[in-house]
């Protein structure tokens, strides 16, 4: 980008001269998009006209050197233009209530002076219209106020003004605090690291980090930066990325990504993407671009506005050829139906947006609002949906008569104490449940992602997976193979204990039903959901079990990655409208195919990317609830529409009729587009 420079900064605010703008129209929201993509800014504004655009961002996170960067690197041929309106701003506002007394106070010249400049891009812009033929609410507004001023009426011109611009301004601002909102919500938080340098360790935040930095990251520790391993070897949680449930092996020269986290080991990082670069930096593109998108009723309510701005203008004309009344036909013209259908569609929606990033669900625009409350049928993947992410025990297995399952539970969790692994916690739990006691054992060796090694009674003592066991510590399972076969029928995970290099048990566990689940199902049928499904990798015995269980209405077990996409295009074919809810990796193809998909909070990015709703709580519930709030924003939606039909028709009749000056005209209508719109804003916090 040719020309560019900064204006004018302050930390957290940079605004830039851009003449690069003069030769390209309509790009703005193309720029804004863009900007908002980076992470760590929080709002865009484009001024085209002035060749400008001022930039608020998180100081933590940016410079003004990398901004500056940024905005340079886009290419403007390859811009979308699109149209866009002006931003109004607290001070547009006051200058029209400025000239709306100026008009009723100052001598008439005065007032005619004021308000021919301050009506001049209302009257503009509808011209501009015109120019292309379009007869729109911009026509009406610069017809109504035009007409107001050549009859010598100022104050009702200012007046109109001054209400049209209000009612824009609180439009914008609540979508801009909606659009502020959620990407707080989902801006990774900052961290703790110990940065090696040729003075030692030091801490230090991981905003301070610079491409280059070595760091040493340690269990527990969130992964702040995008990077490669130059030593160590550690197991990795990688499930916010790829879905993977159990942590994943990682050594010198891998690859590791922001937003994951080092279960066990240690390891030495060299930062290779920090701040906006980074991984989970691609959210925030995710939420702008869904905030931009337009409901099939926003598009609905727009052309409706635009219709009723041509029966507005017939029947002031009718008016007017019957009465020959110059002050009955400004009367009609001021009374304008699209204004209250415009703006109440989208404040409502962003106002219910809002409403929800707050309980913690990301509702990706108005289409799925609108979609999520036409669902009939609901489908759910198990695996981290129903059920959660991490294990449960289930079952303990001694296989040999020294020891009963709680000698066997309490000696596995003595020594998976010293393990962070998520099924090693699922044992420690188990044993700490049923007050079990410490059993002495001697030093914990970690085999990373094999198993423990120790000592009971100082002999070998070996736990983990089957193959560690039979290949590393070459012990026989073959007696005991029915019994693990009837468990991994039953959909356990196992984990194998042996002492002296015989098999000595083993203890099962599953995915444990959320304890939402009940409530949510049950608030989904009260919704008037007709059909819950459940879609399972399990055995058909097992998975029919769970479903009888929770009294769903179809089940789906033995199913492949790709049978889910195929499941929920049967259900869509047959005439159902279909939501289903997932996590994995594996769950983006019918994520996509579903008509509403929804991403669990530990879902994968590439579910959060293909879904219509994502929860940002770790809660079943939001499913119910984000159904909720659409039925809540659809029913205000259409509510306001006939409250701006049946109040606008009374008030065009009364100004038809000569029972309204011009003056009584605009308040009347201005105020209910007001009220209306106060309704709508006001479900952001109900």
């Amino acid at each position: 980008m040719i020309g560019l420079q900064v204006r004018h900064h302050l930390p957290g605010r940079i605004r830039f001269k851009v003449p690069a703008l003069k030769a390209y129209r309509d790009i703005g929201d193309w720029i804004k998009q863009s900007l908002m993509a980076i992470q760590g800014v929080r709002e865009v504004r484009v001024n085209e006209h002035a060749c400008s655009v001022v930039i608020s961002y998180e100081t933590q996170l940016l410079d003004c050197k990398t901004i500056k960067a940024r905005l340079s690197a886009l290419d403007l041929n390859e811009a979308e233009a699109s149209d866009s309106e002006h931003e109004y701003t607290r001070g547009d506002v006051a200058m029209n209530v400025i000239g709306t007394l100026s008009a009723a106070m100052l001598p008439k010249r005065w007032g005619a002076l004021t308000t021919a400049s301050l009506i001049a891009p209302t009257l503009f812009e509808g011209i501009d219209e015109l120019r292309n033929k379009r007869v729109s609410v911009e026509v009406l507004d610069a017809v109504a106020v035009g007409l107001s001023a050549w009859r010598g009426d100022y104050r009702t011109a200012m007046m109109t003004q001054s209400l049209i611009s209000l009612g824009e301004y609180m439009e914008q601002r609540t979508s801009r605090s909606s659009d502020q909102l959620l990407a707080e919500l989902m801006r990774p938080q900052e961290c703790l690291v110990w940065r090696i340098d040729a003075d030692g360790k030091t801490q230090c935040n991981s905003s301070e980090l610079v491409a280059g930095d070595l760091i040493e990251l340690m269990p527990g520790n969130a992964i702040p930066i995008d990077g490669t391993i130059e030593s160590g070897a550690a197991l990795i949680n990688q499930s916010t990325l790829t879905g993977e449930s159990v942590p994943v092996r990682r050594e010198a020269d891998a690859v590791v990504y922001s937003g994951t986290t080092v279960h066990e080991g240690s390891i030495k990082v060299r930062v290779e993407k920090v701040g906006s670069e980074a991984t989970t930096a691609k959210i925030a593109k995710l939420i702008y671009e869904s905030l931009s998108e337009k409901s099939e009723i926003q598009q609905v309510t727009q052309d409706m506005a635009d219709r009723r701005v041509k029966i507005t203008l017939g029947i002031g004309a009718a008016v007017f050829a019957l009465t020959q009344d110059v002050n009955r036909l400004a009367s009609v013209f001021l009374v304008d139906y699209s204004c209250a259908l415009k703006l109440s569609t989208p404040v409502t929606f962003k106002s219910i947006m809002y409403r929800a990033a707050q309980n913690g669900i990301l509702l990706k625009g108005g289409s799925a609002i609108e979609k999520l409350v036409k669902v009939d049928t609901c489908v759910f993947d198990k695996t981290g949906t129903l059920t959660y992410g991490d294990m449960e025990v289930t079952d303990v297995v001694p296989l040999c008569s020294d020891n009963s399952a709680r000698d066997l539970l309490a000696i596995a969790a003595s020594v998976e104490e010293h393990s962070s692994h998520p099924l090693s916690q699922a044992v420690v739990n188990a044993a700490k449940h049923n007050e079990l006691p410490h059993i002495d054992h001697g030093e914990v060796e970690y085999v990373i992602a094999h198993g423990l090694r120790s000592t009971l009674n100082e002999h070998c003592l070996v736990m983990g997976s089957r193959h560690f066991l039979e290949a590393h510590e070459e012990v026989d399972f073959t007696p005991f193979e029915a019994t693990i076969r009837d468990l991994e029928e039953q959909g356990r995970h196992l984990i194998y204990i042996s002492h002296q290099h015989k098999l000595i048990g083993l203890i099962g566990l599953r995915d444990h039903l959320r304890d939402d689940v009940t409530q949510t199902l049950q608030v989904l049928r009260d919704s008037g959901i007709r059909e819950l499904v459940m879609i399972s990798g399990d055995r058909a015995f097992k998975a029919q079990m769970l479903g009888d269980e929770l009294k769903l209405d179809k089940v789906y077990a033995e199913a492949t990655p790709s049978s889910k996409s195929k499941i929920v295009e049967e259900l869509r074919q047959s005439g159902r409208t279909v939501m289903f809810v997932g996590d994995g990796v594996n769950d983006a193809p019918a994520l996509t195919k579903a008509d509403v998909g929804v991403a669990m909070c530990k879902g994968t990015e590439l579910a959060r990317q293909a879904a219509d709703v994502v929860l940002l709580r770790d809660e079943l519930y939001g499913v119910a609830e984000s159904r909720q709030l659409a039925q809540v924003a659809m029913s205000l939606v259409n509510s306001n529409i006939k409250l701006a039909e049946y109040v606008n028709s009374g008030i065009m009749l009364a100004a038809a009729l000569g029972m309204l000056s011009p003056a009584a005209s605009a308040l009347l209508h201005n105020g209910t587009t007001l009220a209306i719109l106060a309704r709508s804003v006001a479900a952001k916090n109900a």
